[in-house]
């Protein structure tokens, strides 16, 4: 979406311009780890004044930056992923629920992406895509759900029936993780990422230098940086995991790490 981070940055100081003057929501597009990653400074420095990171639900992968007048009540993410299911109207994004048609057909989370790529929206105007056997909920920008809504009945050979539904009507699908116990000489995040994402040290110390890892949703390129516990890791194209923290020592005196790996 951004070229540079210095283009972001102009547009988050722009639309806090726009939000001090109108005194109102207002919101960027979605961004992915690397933008949030970038934008984590600006949404600090403003948090007392109302910003922050918001993807429809909690640990949503692809967020928004949200600017929140004083007169709403909300102090952290939590707050307004609350205030916005109690008020769905309010919120810069809805969902647009995209159900099968085909008894027996099944569709994955790039059959959906490419399929909507293919109707010309634009890749910043999505955020999450949560597979169901019935079919997806996407969360998307309100202002291009309309077209999205009319537009989008078929997934390659796959028909699908599409409406918007509020925030507020999101199906929270249980996490499937598999729980893992690993021993690791200590819990740097090279370590760790490599125990988690059954990698070698080596390439886990490549990916973390390549900028391709993200801790707590910042971008973290210092392979030897230490975790205390209950960090969530992102390797992208990995998948994510939650370290929950040392667990044990092993008669070598090596660590036991407690890892909940999402699948």
């Amino acid at each position: 979406m951004y070229k540079d981070n210095k283009l972001l940055v102009n547009i988050l100081e722009d639309k806090y311009r726009q939000f001090r003057k109108f005194y109102s929501i207002v919101s960027t597009d979605f961004l992915d780890s690397t933008e949030a990653s970038a934008a984590a400074s600006f949404v600090r420095t403003h948090s007392a004044e109302g910003v922050l990171f918001y993807g429809g639900y909690e640990d949503a992968e692809r967020r928004q930056v949200i600017f929140v007048p004083d007169y709403i009540p909300v102090a952290g993410e939590e707050d307004i992923i609350r205030y916005f299911r109690e008020n769905p109207d309010d919120c810069p994004m809805v969902i647009l629920n995209a159900e099968i048609r085909q008894k027996g057909a099944s569709l994955r989370h790039s059959d959906y992406l490419g399929s909507l790529m293919a109707l010309g929206i634009k890749r910043e105007k999505i955020g999450d895509i949560i597979v169901s056997e019935k079919g997806a909920q996407i969360f998307v920008c309100r202002e291009i759900a309309p077209y999205m809504a009319e537009n989008y009945f078929k997934a390659g050979n796959i028909s699908l029936t599409a409406k918007i539904l509020p925030v507020s009507q999101q199906i929270i699908a249980k996490a499937d993780i598999k729980k893992l116990k690993s021993v690791i000489p200590s819990p740097r995040l090279d370590n760790i990422a490599a125990a988690a994402f059954d990698i070698s040290r080596k390439a886990a110390t490549e990916a973390i230098s390549r900028g391709l890892v993200f801790v707590d949703n910042i971008e973290t390129k210092k392979p030897d940086h230490f975790l205390k516990g209950g960090e969530k890791i992102v390797l992208r194209g990995k998948g994510k995991v939650i370290f929950i923290g040392l667990c044990g020592t092993s008669r070598k005196g090596k660590l036991y790490a407690e890892i909940d790996r999402y699948i």
